[in-house]
């Protein structure tokens, strides 16, 4: 007999003899003491067994139905405990919130920190901070070119804001600013209004929007996607912007010749073979032999291409001079 059953049957037992007697009920069954230990506790645990110390067996049982009033009233019991509690911590909350929510909220309007991941969403946010630009927009452009699909996406965004009145100055990479699709935009942005500088190095690439927002790279994501980080926040956006005043004040002023207006770059000698062998798809390997040079030598030269190129890779800079008509005879 299971324990469900051993206190159904002492369950009976008291209801036929009120003063039943543990050891009789022990040795009539042949129930051990756990055993009838294990049935009293189920049947305390139901409200059918109460404390009833006037009782030789300590115990009285009660009706299923005033067991289960029983069971109820003490949840209703606990429950208005509980409520009670909650009630309680509410008004606390509420307090704290009245208090010092105000003071939070000074502090995070303070500084405000948004990552954005995925070059789709980078651009976006670029786009969106384009558009709500009022005043002015502070840049700094390290590493190569970008891409001309990109560059010529962000003179689009350049030229609205430019026509909206809004003040521009952006320093550019001295190398960077010489690719041809480069020069080309440089020279328009400066036409339109906007103050351009090159410069040998710069610290970071950043954007500053009308002194309460900051654009800054952040580390790639784990599957290797760009990221950028928007600061909003007057104090900490002052500091990006003497970052910005910093360079400026170092850069140089863009030229015609910097520009590319007297006449841009094109290659000559051995950089215009190598580029007619990258558009063709040969490896290094191939290349030195065919020019009677070293490997080395060979990489060295289609850095140069593709960094005057903006080139992604070798393959690109291949068909960025054929589309730029370099390799014309």
């Amino acid at each position: 007999m299971d324990v469900r059953g051993r206190a159904q049957e002492l369950y009976r037992i008291a209801l036929d003899d009120a003063a039943w007697c543990p050891e009789a009920v022990t040795g009539e069954y042949g129930w051990s003491g756990t055993d009838l230990a294990e049935a009293l506790q189920l049947l305390t645990r139901l409200r059918l067994f109460v404390p009833a110390p006037d009782n030789h067996n300590g115990w009285t049982a009660l009706s299923p139905g005033t067991a289960l009033r029983d069971l109820l009233t003490e949840e209703e019991r606990n429950t208005a405990t509980l409520l009670a509690a909650i009630q309680q911590t509410r008004s606390a909350v509420a307090r704290v919130l009245a208090d010092f929510q105000p003071v939070h909220a000074r502090e995070l309007l303070t500084v405000r920190m948004e990552v954005v991941t995925g070059a789709a969403n980078v651009s976006a946010a670029l786009e969106d901070v384009g558009r709500r630009v009022e005043e002015e927009v502070l840049s700094l452009h390290p590493g190569r070119a970008l891409p001309a699909e990109m560059v010529e996406a962000g003179l689009e965004r350049d030229l609205a804001a430019l026509g909206r009145g809004v003040r521009m100055r952006t320093v550019h990479l001295e190398a960077a600013a010489a690719v041809p699709h480069m020069a080309s935009y440089l020279r328009r942005l400066n036409a339109a209004g906007a103050q351009v500088r090159t410069a040998h190095t710069l610290p970071l690439r950043l954007i500053v929007v009308d002194r309460a927002t900051a654009i800054v790279p952040a580390p790639p994501s784990d599957d290797g996607e760009i990221a950028a980080v928007i600061l909003r926040g007057a104090t900490l956006v002052g500091v990006f912007r003497e970052i910005f005043e910093h360079s400026w004040a170092a850069a140089n002023v863009l030229t015609d010749a910097a520009s590319g207006a007297d006449g841009e770059w094109r290659p000559e000698g051995r950089h215009r073979e190598v580029l007619r062998m990258l558009a063709g798809g040969l490896t290094d390997e191939a290349m030195a032999r065919k020019l009677g040079i070293s490997e080395r030598t060979v990489r060295r030269l289609v850095s140069e291409l593709t960094e005057r190129l903006g080139a992604a890779s070798r393959f690109q800079a291949g068909a960025c001079a054929v589309r730029l008509g370099w390799l014309d005879d």
